[in-house]
């Protein structure tokens, strides 16, 4: 673990963060580092995820949930940009197995294709407890940098970021429906 976090503060100073930013602030400095745009998503997440990467031709889109508290907020989305900081990997099998579960009558490729989406979707899936755990303590650190906003959960979706979230939109209900129907106890393995 103290590994772990000499890395995580190493990489903070790499950045050369200010004293104190907001969300937009910390995206651009994201998106310099990981030389593409990074959009930021509030949305109802429908209590499947609290936040998740979806990667376009156009960058990396961060969603996170509309209907919790501004620094809740703040952390879901530093902890997605933790994994972009941190090089975290997608499984392409993991995303194609996600997309099976989010879109079943649809072959993965088709609803790729319709989401606008790139095989680094869905970065959220398939990272194991120590890569969380890492992110975790980025995503920690670099809230002492950041002051949350309000503001951005009162604006309206537009453009490709709502055309983004209304295609994620069936598959998260759908998920939601699935959770449902199985049961917690189920669902934890009960």
């Amino acid at each position: 673990m103290g590994q772990m976090r000499r890395r995580c503060k190493q990489l903070i100073k790499e950045l050369r963060l200010p004293a104190s930013t907001d969300l937009r602030g910390i995206c651009d400095i994201v998106a310099a580092r990981v030389e593409r745009p990074v959009h930021l998503v509030p949305m109802s997440l429908g209590g499947v995820v609290s936040g998740m990467t979806a990667t376009t031709d156009d960058g990396y889109w961060v969603f996170y949930e509309l209907k919790t508290s501004p620094w809740h907020q703040t952390h879901i989305v530093l902890h997605e940009l933790s994994h972009l900081l941190l090089g975290h990997a997608q499984d392409p099998a993991v995303t194609e197995d996600a997309l099976r579960i989010w879109t079943p009558s649809v072959d993965v490729a088709t609803a790729m294709r319709r989401m606008g989406l790139t095989m680094g979707f869905a970065r959220h899936h398939g990272y194991d407890n120590l890569a969380e755990r890492e992110t975790e303590v980025l995503g920690t650190l670099l809230m002492e940098h950041v002051v949350p906003s309000a503001v951005e959960r009162e604006l309206p979706l537009e453009g490709p970021a709502a055309e983004v979230a209304a295609a994620l939109g069936p598959a998260l209900q759908h998920i939601r429906r699935q959770q449902e129907a199985t049961g917690p106890e189920e669902e934890a393995g009960v």
